[in-house]
């Protein structure tokens, strides 16, 4: 959900809660209490989020520009800025490697194009080109790049479990 739909979920479970009768029974209660939840990660989400995603997306055009820097020159087939692979494939099975190569090379100026062209941020935006390349890089055999997009889906992952479990205060600070 977007933040503007959460807020208006959100609202609108506040607005309920002012005319139920009091006591609150049981369900009533778990509905304020999660309100409160949505507010709360909400608030932590557009405190921190923007920056989660602006780290996600610089990394992520770094290893496809300029490659996964231990193992550039053992994995020029995984070099999606232009590169082929063709020249280190055998004689008599080039071509039918290095269509798999260029089509992971193509994955990833797409890629590349979705972050450059989305000036939101939107990290969403980016998964379905994500996802051809890394199917792109299992069909040729590109392992380190695969692991390495992995690796950083993973790091975003981490970094917004951090960010929801950080509460905002009303101050503006983290508590």
């Amino acid at each position: 959900m977007s933040p503007a739909q959460l807020t208006a979920v959100l609202s609108g479970v506040l607005r309920e809660g002012a005319d139920w009768s009091r006591p609150l029974d049981g369900f009533q209660r778990g509905q304020l209490k999660s309100a409160s939840s949505i507010g709360r990660h909400l608030a932590s989400e557009l405190a921190g989020g923007p920056a989660v995603a602006a780290q996600f997306r610089a990394d992520l055009r770094a290893l496809l520009v300029d490659g996964p820097a231990d193992t550039a020159d053992d994995t020029q087939g995984a070099q999606p800025h232009g590169r082929s692979g063709a020249g280190k494939q055998q004689r008599g099975c080039a071509r039918s490697s290095a269509e798999p190569a260029e089509a992971v090379a193509e994955a990833a100026r797409r890629v590349v194009a979705a972050i450059d062209d989305d000036p939101s941020g939107d990290v969403a935006a980016l998964g379905a080109p994500i996802g051809d390349l890394l199917t792109a890089a299992r069909a040729a055999g590109t392992d380190d790049l695969a692991t390495a997009v992995r690796g950083l889906l993973r790091d975003l992952v981490d970094a917004e479990i951090d960010l929801l479990s950080t509460p905002v205060n009303p101050s503006g600070g983290s508590r």
